[in-house]
């Protein structure tokens, strides 16, 4: 989900940049500094879309380098246990299979898929990789497809979410071949 917040951040500069430009240079590397990056109870920053009037900065004894306060409104990703969400398919094993939502990295275990899929690798030859096929044969998920998956749990590290999710029923696979 996604949401509009507003947020709080320090930004040292250097001297250097306090003539004219100074208010740009300070937007451009607030962007810089915080766009793609993980707060840890909001979620990924996706874009800042405006910087408010900050204080004005306050030098840093001993490092002689001015600290900035600004305040910013962004646009925030957050995924939330028990959300229902389309991912694409980037990889695909006998574990499971690897998605994207964005920015966020999904893992769904081959126990977590409905039952009646299973792993093959017939096409390997053929150029298409390996994919799950569905008893029928009539479905595929491989690399490329897009496919419904609720969220069970998600993991926040470094600058990335990790969310493990399982696939829901046949009907919602909208596996594209």
């Amino acid at each position: 989900m996604f949401y509009k917040l507003e947020l709080r951040d320090y930004l040292l500069v250097k001297p250097v940049y306090l003539g004219p430009g100074y208010r740009a240079y300070c937007e451009e590397h607030l962007r810089q500094k915080v766009e793609g990056t993980c707060l840890d109870p909001y979620g990924i920053v996706v874009a800042v879309v405006g910087v408010k009037a900050a204080d004005i900065g306050k030098l840093q004894e001993g490092t002689g380098l001015v600290m900035v306060p600004m305040v910013y409104e962004a646009i925030i990703l957050h995924i939330f246990k028990g959300e229902v969400l389309d991912c694409v398919i980037d990889g695909i094993d006998e574990k499971g299979v690897f998605g994207y939502i964005g920015p966020v990295r999904v893992f769904v275990s081959r126990t977590m898929l409905p039952g009646g899929w299973t792993y093959t690798e017939d096409d390997v030859h053929a150029g298409s990789g390996a994919a799950y096929r569905s008893s029928a044969a009539d479905r595929t998920i491989r690399v490329g497809s897009a496919l419904r998956v609720q969220v069970l749990a998600t993991r926040q590290e470094n600058n990335s979410i990790l969310a493990i999710a399982q696939a829901l029923s046949e009907g919602s696979f909208d596996a594209r071949t």
